[in-house]
């Protein structure tokens, strides 16, 4: 294992487990091979110091060999967390099914919580074959529930999946862990359950919601029940929190089609089991298929985007990336940088999420005067 796949994979772990002590093995080795190959800045030996340089871009201090899918601006912890970047690295690249024997058993958990949705969705992948129809209902309404219910009770879980006919209801009940009836739980509209930390409350991904006081309307305590169950850490990490804005974007979709049905005749979420986030089918039979992209760094999303998939059903003539509103705020240059960096077709569209519901607002006025000139 490289080295820096291996401080990420302690630090995880460090973060992840009850008990800050002892410090595991991954990070104690890391440790000791950052002690002797930092000169400049001089390396920190005490925990604080070690955390506080960790806290830095990685370009200032690291020096192991730094993978390309991480951007090296950013650190490895923010607010005595695992930074987004670190957790979207050891989510995306560093717990996989090849290298799972080779994890410590507290990784090994974490990886094994992303597995059982992996199991889900090639079970849904397979019976698509069989029964498409069905198969997409199932995997939206799957999707759909870990979304909108980050806290659910066993008896939720039970009447929401009781007359599936691929998934089971103990299957979904395995992506949430018990809930303590002494602990108090936060969550929040835009980011889902919060952590209590030094007396406030701290999102899973602060550049996407990092406003958590408690008086704010999106923010609210969960009440408890028995049964009552919270979304593992790895699902709400993998799973719900990039749907968040691809729901807000499709919500924002059916309105303008519900108000414009002759012409925008249908709005698809996560068509073929999730090939691409939304599919728009308009009235001169031509098709757009879109995917929301959530990263903070436009240089780290550049390194992952290809061409959509389209073929058969899921066959367009346009296809979009498109980037929620808030990460322009944070970069205005977020597109600019985007588009020169993505080694991407012209043909694929890069938009903001205004500019993408602009574009759909003026196919439909082409459309509507299209119909009035050919009468």
């Amino acid at each position: 294992m490289e080295d820096f796949d291996s401080l990420v994979m302690g630090l995880a772990e460090f973060f992840y487990q009850d008990s800050k002590y002892p410090h595991p093995d991954l990070l104690r080795l890391s440790c000791n091979k950052l002690a002797l190959k930092i000169t400049a800045p001089p390396y920190q030996r005490t925990t604080e110091g070690f955390f506080t340089l960790l806290e830095k871009p990685l370009y200032e201090w690291c020096p192991f060999n730094i993978p390309q899918e991480f951007d090296k601006e950013f650190g490895l912890i923010y607010d005595g967390a695992l930074s987004e970047e670190a957790s979207e690295y050891f989510y995306e690249h560093l717990l996989n099914e090849e290298q799972i024997f080779n994890l410590s058993t507290k990784n090994k958990q974490i990886a094994l919580e992303n597995f059982q949705f992996r199991k889900l969705l090639n079970s849904l992948q397979n019976a698509y074959e069989e029964n498409a129809e069905v198969a997409q209902e199932e995997y939206v309404l799957l999707r759909r529930f870990l979304i909108d219910n980050p806290y659910a009770t066993d008896e939720q879980i039970r009447e929401a999946f009781s007359k599936t006919r691929y998934i089971r209801s103990s299957e979904v009940g395995e992506l949430y862990e018990d809930c303590q009836q002494d602990k108090t739980y936060w969550c929040c509209d835009n980011c889902g359950p919060l952590i209590e930390k030094d007396g406030g409350l701290r999102g899973i991904k602060p550049s996407v919601c990092n406003d958590h006081r408690k008086n704010l309307n999106q923010v609210y305590k969960i009440s408890w029940e028995r049964g009552l169950r919270q979304i593992k850490r790895g699902i709400h990490w993998r799973v719900c929190l990039p749907g968040i804005p691809e729901i807000k974007l499709f919500e924002n979709l059916k309105k303008l089609q519900q108000d414009n049905s002759k012409y925008l005749l249908a709005v698809n979420l996560w068509p073929g089991i999730d090939r691409y986030d939304l599919q728009l089918r308009f009235s001169d039979d031509s098709v757009w298929a879109v995917d929301v992209k959530d990263y903070r760094s436009p240089y780290a999303l550049a390194r992952s985007l290809t061409t959509i998939y389209g073929e058969g059903s899921l066959r367009y003539d346009k296809s979009f990336y498109v980037i929620p509103q808030h990460r322009l705020r944070q970069r205005k240059d977020y597109i600019d940088i985007l588009r020169e960096e993505a080694k991407l077709s012209k043909s694929i569209q890069i938009k903001s999420e205004i500019a993408f519901e602009e574009l759909v607002i003026e196919k439909i006025s082409s459309l509507s005067k299209t119909k009035k000139q050919n009468k």
